[in-house]
């Protein structure tokens, strides 16, 4: 079935925590039941294959639940993060145009006095007294999963250089793609427990969410980056693998944690920025694991991955592509350039998105013959590793 929703459906009868967050935790098959209720809610309102459903909300169990709901039910999933200044809020509802969004009781009263929310119904779900309470829900008559080949599941937003963000469709089968060959690359399996602290309504932390759900693994959800509840949890939940941005293990390094603190870490991801040398050997030096750079992007998901054995010699490169993606480094003929030698990098992958909605001229100039033209310079090196070196010059 053309469904993202599968991913969930594979794992619905695994008693295993699923989610775990600071109001508590859920099996897969609590997961899935919340989902299948609020899927039949979503239905019962009208809500249908090709609607937008926005969701503000911090990384959460409500976050997921939603989410799923969303994909089972055919609406397109707008997530947003919350804390992303008003305008930015405001221009991503705009341009996006759902019609039900779920958000926190907070910001319920912020985004009534928005523009368009007059055609927009706004529905809280955590904190204080929400308007729903997704664990309480209970419907007899539940929808049925939709087949959905080609159609669009989620919107992304990319800034790049420009400013303007461009919105991006992801279809079922794009993040199926996903999902499936990011986690197959790493070897991802059910007895895996991650953290996020990044939010997972980005593409960085979405794309390893949705490769852990494939896995079946657990995952624990921070609402953002503390260092001492990273610690905590780390140590408590037995946590295995950890993204993180440069900031992060900068800020981690500095601090005087104990260097024991996450001996039970199997794997640190850093992506969203370049891993410095410098951040990567403080880092491995003081907790005795290595980060290993992660390449990805709005548009295509995860591109590569540095997972070479011989991490402390190629620490600044984002590794080689992950399954069933192709990376090629070209001149501005479109020639592919020898090794060592820099030029653009350009990505196909059945992850990746055909354009830019409603932008032909910005798709024609970075969509060509299958590929999508990243705009990064770097090179290969004679083990086929991707190093990055800059951007190309408009």
């Amino acid at each position: 079935m053309h469904n993202f929703y599968k991913i969930l459906e594979k794992n619905k009868s695994l008693n295993k925590i699923a989610l775990d967050d600071i109001n508590g935790s859920i099996s897969y098959k609590e997961l899935y039941r919340h989902c299948n209720n609020l899927s039949s809610y979503l239905v019962d309102k009208g809500i249908k294959v090709g609607d937008r459903v926005g969701i503000l909300l911090p990384n959460s169990i409500e976050f997921v639940v939603v989410f799923f709901s969303c994909l089972k039910s055919g609406s397109i999933v707008v997530p947003v993060n919350p804390k992303f200044r008003k305008y930015e809020i405001e221009y991503y509802i705009t341009n996006s145009r759902p019609k039900i969004i779920f958000t926190t009781k907070s910001l319920k009263e912020y985004l009534t006095g928005i523009k368009c929310s007059e055609s927009i119904e706004i529905i809280s779900v955590r904190d204080g007294k929400p308007d729903i309470q997704i664990p309480l829900m209970r419907y007899e008559n539940q929808s049925e999963t939709v087949d959905l080949p080609g159609i669009t599941a989620i919107y992304l937003y990319s800034t790049g250089s420009t400013g303007v963000p461009k919105r991006i469709s992801r279809t079922h089968e794009n993040l199926l793609s996903l999902a499936k060959n990011h986690s197959e690359t790493l070897g991802w399996n059910s007895s895996e427990k991650i953290l996020f602290t990044l939010p997972i309504s980005h593409t960085y932390a979405m794309g390893n969410f949705i490769a852990s759900v494939n896995s079946g693994m657990t995952s624990y959800l921070l609402e953002d980056f503390n260092r001492n509840k990273v610690v905590e949890t780390i140590r408590k939940k037995g946590v295995t693998i950890y993204p993180a941005v440069p900031f992060i293990l900068n800020v981690l390094a500095d601090s005087k944690i104990d260097k024991d603190a996450f001996s039970g870490l199997k794997m640190v991801i850093s992506a969203g920025a370049p891993l410095s040398k410098d951040t990567f050997t403080r880092f491995s030096d003081k907790f005795g694991i290595h980060p290993r750079q992660l390449y990805g992007s709005s548009e295509t998901g995860v591109i590569s991955i540095n997972l070479d054995k011989d991490i402390a010699s190629t620490a600044e490169s984002v590794g080689k592509p992950v399954n069933e993606v192709t990376v090629k480094i070209v001149k501005d003929d479109g020639e592919v350039t020898p090794v060592n030698e820099p030029g653009e990098i350009i990505v196909r992958s059945p992850s990746m998105t055909s354009g830019y909605d409603n932008l032909p001229d910005e798709t024609e100039l970075v969509f060509k013959n299958g590929y999508y033209h990243t705009g990064d310079l770097g090179y290969k090196d004679r083990n086929g590793n991707i190093y990055i070196t800059g951007r190309k010059k408009l």
